[in-house]
């Protein structure tokens, strides 16, 4: 499915770390890494998250603070990022 919405006017797009090999079905909360090095998003809303094909609703869904983010409910193991 293509992207709807606006382009990204000014900054670089940035992928984060993979989080996939740490759910175990009850953590909630990770750390958000880019290149192996912590990463703090400047909002949470800035962030377009994933989980099975399903795009999350940053505050509702999950929250981030600093450099961690912490879900709603927690990931199952074979949930996909």
């Amino acid at each position: 499915m293509a992207y709807i919405g606006r382009a990204l006017v000014q900054g670089n797009y940035i992928k984060l770390d993979d989080l996939q090999s740490q759910f175990d079905g009850t953590k909630t909360t990770f750390n958000l890494t880019s290149g192996g090095s912590a990463y703090t998003p400047g909002s949470a809303s800035t962030l377009l998250i994933s989980l099975g094909g399903v795009i999350q609703e940053a505050g509702s869904a999950f929250t981030v603070v600093n450099d961690q983010i912490t879900f709603s409910n927690p990931p199952t193991s074979d949930a996909n990022i």
